[in-house]
């Protein structure tokens, strides 16, 4: 079972057409690589990429920095007055992701709030473009909850690893101590596709990625 639900015969045509990324941005995907970090796939990059440049937004809030590498990449498509705020719960990713944003220049844009984002979200104020959720997967109902009154109408919120390796799409692809997460994030599913704010879309590609615009307040 890997972290990527399409064919690999997919994924390695992806990999090779879809461009590489060069400088920081590549030396931390080979640290990811080598270090086992948890960092958005090839192909979900690239699509994020291009509907950033999209949305052109100026203010994102993201659940689960690791160590910085979307935060850096996101960065790419603000303006220079840009904001970032994102959360990260471990201690080693932090200090690397401090390192690296320090590295790239962007201390002013990309603000890292220490500690779990179960507690941190709540602290969160002002209004944001788009969200990216690639946190505890169990909780995207609950950060959804929390952080939908400070998306703007007609922003985004993107959540990574929907499908979860597959499984939420089918049960015998699920080990019973996955039932809890598959379970939550097929509920979770379901309310986004059918919110009456909200426009969604569920893109097979990565581990799944779904895209919900905000209509109204």
């Amino acid at each position: 079972m890997t972290d990527n639900i399409n064919y690999n015969h997919i994924v390695d045509y992806l990999n090779i057409t879809l461009p590489d990324t060069s400088g920081l941005l590549r030396e931390m995907e080979l640290y990811a690589q080598e270090n086992t970090v948890p960092i958005i796939q090839k192909e979900v990059r690239c699509f994020l990429g291009t509907l950033l440049r999209l949305i052109k937004p100026a203010s994102i809030a993201e659940l689960g920095t690791a160590i910085g590498y979307s935060s850096l990449f996101f960065s790419h498509y603000l303006p220079d007055d840009g904001k970032i705020v994102t959360f990260e719960r471990e201690e080693d990713y932090y200090q690397i992701a401090l390192e690296n944003i320090k590295k790239a220049g962007k201390e002013n844009m990309i603000k890292i709030m220490f500690g779990d984002a179960f507690d941190n979200v709540k602290k969160l104020d002002g209004k944001f473009d788009v969200i990216f959720m690639d946190a505890n997967k169990s909780m995207y109902r609950y950060y959804f909850d929390t952080l939908f009154p400070l998306l703007n109408v007609g922003g985004v919120i993107i959540c990574d690893n929907i499908l979860y390796k597959g499984m939420v799409s089918n049960d015998e692809l699920c080990p019973r101590k996955q039932n809890t997460i598959i379970t939550n994030l097929r509920e979770f599913l379901d309310f986004i596709s059918h919110h009456p704010k909200l426009e969604t879309s569920i893109i097979p590609i990565g581990d799944g990625v779904s895209v919900s615009v905000k209509l109204s307040d």
